[in-house]
């Protein structure tokens, strides 16, 4: 089975329950999810993965990240990170 990495974040539950379908429909596609909460940082390692990665984000507000990304926005948003820096991934945002 080809593996991915799902990640979510969510406020309300929406986009969770997104990734959780996504989850359990990617066995029947012959793949197979590794599913964490985005905010989960020590159970992924974006820097190092080499198989695709899909994260499933909600917004709230007036476009802002979910309480639970809030964290992740500010790693992938640092100034001093050089610009191709996830430029190695495959990945796939909803």
């Amino acid at each position: 089975m080809q593996r991915f990495l799902l990640l979510y974040a969510t406020q309300k539950g929406q986009a969770k329950a997104i990734a959780e379908e996504i989850f359990l429909q990617a066995g029947a596609h012959g793949f197979e999810a590794d599913m964490h909460c985005i905010s989960e940082m020590d159970k992924y390692n974006l820097e190092t993965e080499k198989d695709p990665v899909v994260i499933v984000i909600s917004t709230t507000g007036t476009g802002d990240p979910p309480d639970t990304a809030r964290k992740f926005v500010k790693k992938i948003r640092d100034k001093t990170l050089p610009p191709d820096h996830l430029a190695h991934l495959h990945r796939s945002v909803c």
